[in-house]
């Protein structure tokens, strides 16, 4: 092998191995662990579940999953993640390089919300609310995504940005 061919061989290593590296990088320290059943939420909070679907399309790219301006989650596809949040008006994101899709969950003190992530060719970007009997067979069929680094706040606020944007 001339000397040319062996640079050309560690010139596509070196360059895959950064590629690889970069797409794995895991900001928030994401991991799939065993699923707790939380406590239920207090008087003044609402506990938010949020599941993304197992498809293909855009599987290589995770979603961070803010509430307002802090990142609750870290979904890949067939995964979901559980947060508490004090009841009040909560705008949900599913953020990938941007934000892709929303949802707002109005006042809703002492309850579960169930939200799902279509993500998929056919069924096109959108969150939906769905219910209790589905999201019960949703945590049983899905892994469970937790984050170390909880709680980092975002430089915008999303509940404002959408304000602003539906006025």
């Amino acid at each position: 092998m001339n000397t040319q061919k062996v640079y050309k061989l560690i010139f596509y290593f070196i360059l895959g191995s950064v590629i690889l590296g970069g797409c794995s990088a895991n900001t928030y320290h994401a991991k799939i662990t065993e699923f707790v059943e939380p406590k239920i939420p207090q008087h003044d909070e609402t506990s938010i579940f949020v599941f993304r679907e197992n498809s293909v399309f855009g599987s290589a790219r995770k979603f961070a999953i803010i509430c307002n301006d802090t990142v609750m989650g870290v979904l890949t596809p067939g995964t979901f993640c559980q947060f508490n949040v004090k009841s009040a008006q909560n705008e949900i994101v599913a953020y990938m390089s941007a934000p892709i899709m929303h949802y707002r969950i109005q006042d809703r003190p002492g309850e579960n919300v169930y939200l799902f992530c279509k993500m998929g060719y056919t069924t096109g970007m959108f969150i939906e609310e769905i219910d209790k009997v589905t999201a019960e067979s949703l945590i049983n069929e899905f892994n469970y995504m937790e984050i170390d680094l909880k709680n980092k706040k975002t430089d915008i606020n999303y509940k404002s940005y959408y304000d602003k944007l539906y006025q």
